[in-house]
């Protein structure tokens, strides 16, 4: 349900966070900073991007950071490297560790299996070629008028935050996949997020059904295309 403050709209003329979802891992943010999370994105950004956060190299999270002009990207080191190999100047590149904070960026441990023996065997079964290097994972909360919490792909993430919006990581995996997402769901249930945005549900070889969600877990799933607008942790409007 949405909510309507009966003060809001005296601050509408203010900065607002507004999110919304731009395919594969990518998010925009703009509140306090502009901000894209994740930029393999399918729909294109709005200009003005101040910082892009990489939860890690798989090419599905990296692969067009070089499209986006100007802004700072925080990753891990190694991360950072492949940034830099792939065009992007190294003045604009900054090695972030868990526990560091940019803005109102929070830099947390991350947890996506993207050095995982398992993972690399079972992606080598069934793409016959080894994965790509994926990097140190980080995971990303964002502090604004909702917290935001981007943890990559992951399906288990020990962390100690409530964030107000979990960006979930939804999808089919092609071995055990209803394990796979009980496995999210308990995640989930760990942050009891208010409001969950699905990611990653619409890459071809693991397409899932965001709407799913609804049936398993309280939270309102902002599954829509467009912006989300959030004041004091509230949903206060919708663009679909």
């Amino acid at each position: 349900m949405w909510a309507s403050p009966s003060n809001w709209r005296s601050h509408e003329s203010e900065s607002l966070m507004k999110v919304r979802y731009l395919g594969h891992s990518c998010v925009e943010i703009i509140g306090k900073h502009h901000i894209l999370i994740d930029p393999d994105f399918t729909r294109e950004f709005e200009p003005d991007v101040e910082y892009i956060l990489i939860t890690h190299a798989h090419r599905d999270h990296i692969g067009r950071v070089n499209e986006v002009p100007d802004a700072y990207v925080l990753a891990s080191q190694d991360v950072c490297e492949i940034v830099t190999e792939m065009g992007v100047a190294s003045h604009r590149v900054l090695p972030v560790l868990p526990g560091y904070k940019v803005a109102n960026i929070k830099i947390l441990p991350g947890f996506s299996r993207s050095n995982d023996p398992v993972y690399t065997f079972f992606y080598m079964l069934f793409r016959r070629q080894f994965p790509e290097p994926g990097g140190t994972p980080l995971s990303f909360l964002i502090k604004d008028e909702a917290t935001l919490l981007h943890i990559g792909d992951a399906h288990e993430a020990t962390l100690s935050v409530q964030p107000d919006i979990l960006c979930l990581p939804w999808r089919t995996t092609p071995f055990r996949s209803e394990q796979y997402k009980n496995a999210l769901v308990r995640m989930a249930e760990q942050f009891s997020p208010p409001y969950i945005l699905p990611i990653h549900y619409d890459l071809s070889h693991s397409q899932a059904d965001p709407s799913e969600i609804k049936e398993l877990l309280p939270a309102e799933v902002l599954d829509g295309l467009g912006w989300y607008s959030f004041y004091q942790s509230q949903l206060i409007k919708s663009n679909q």
